[in-house]
C-alpha cells in the first residue's frame, strides 16, 4: 500500500459571501461624513469672515507713513463690510470713536482708549506728530484684531433700537 496514494488535494475554504455591512457601521460612516462636512463649512466660513479683516490689517501695516485720516478711512471701510451701512457711513469724530469703542469687547475698550487717545478729534490739525500717527495705527490694528468680525450684534442692535426710538 502506497501512503501517497491516500493523500487528497488541499481543500480550500468556501468563499466568503459579500454580506452587507451591519447597520451600525453605516450609521457611523454617515455620522463621520456629516461631521467632516460640518467642520469644513465652519472652517470655510471662518476664513471668509476673517479675509476682509486681514486685508485691512495688511493695508495699515504695509505703510508706516499712514496718517490718522488714512487709518480712519481703512477702519470705516472695514466697519462697513461687517456692520450695516446706515449705522456706520455717517459717523465721524466722537460718534465714530464711540462706535469703535462699543464694537470692542469690554475688556479691550480701555486699551483702545489709551492707544487712540484723542486722535479722531485732532486728525485734521496741521502739525500732528509722527508718534500720534503711529499710536493711532497701533490702535487701528488693535481694533481690527479684536472687534472684527463682530462676536455679537450688540452694536448693531443698539443702533437699530436707537433709530427706532
Amino acid at each position: 500500500m502506497d501512503p501517497l496514494a491516500q493523500l487528497q488535494d488541499i481543500q480550500l475554504p468556501e468563499k466568503i459571501h459579500n454580506y452587507p455591512l451591519a447597520i451600525g457601521w453605516w450609521i457611523i460612516a454617515v455620522i463621520c461624513i456629516a461631521l467632516l462636512i460640518f467642520i469644513s463649512f465652519k472652517i470655510i466660513n471662518y476664513k471668509k469672515s476673517r479675509r476682509l479683516q486681514q486685508k485691512a490689517i495688511a493695508q495699515i501695516k504695509s505703510n508706516n507713513t499712514l496718517n490718522t485720516a488714512d487709518c480712519v478711512a481703512v477702519l470705516k471701510w472695514a466697519a462697513l463690510k461687517y456692520f450695516p451701512r446706515k449705522n456706520v457711513a455717517n459717523l465721524y469724530g466722537n460718534n465714530f470713536h464711540k462706535f469703535l469703542l462699543e464694537a470692542l469687547p469690554n475688556n479691550h475698550q480701555e486699551e483702545f482708549k489709551n492707544l487712540s487717545k484723542d486722535s479722531l478729534q485732532t486728525m485734521y490739525e496741521k502739525d500732528l506728530s509722527d508718534s500720534d500717527n503711529i499710536s493711532f495705527q497701533q490702535a487701528s490694528v488693535f481694533w481690527l484684531k479684536h472687534a472684527l468680525p463682530p462676536k455679537t450684534n450688540s452694536v448693531t442692535n443698539q443702533t437699530l433700537m436707537e433709530s427706532k426710538l
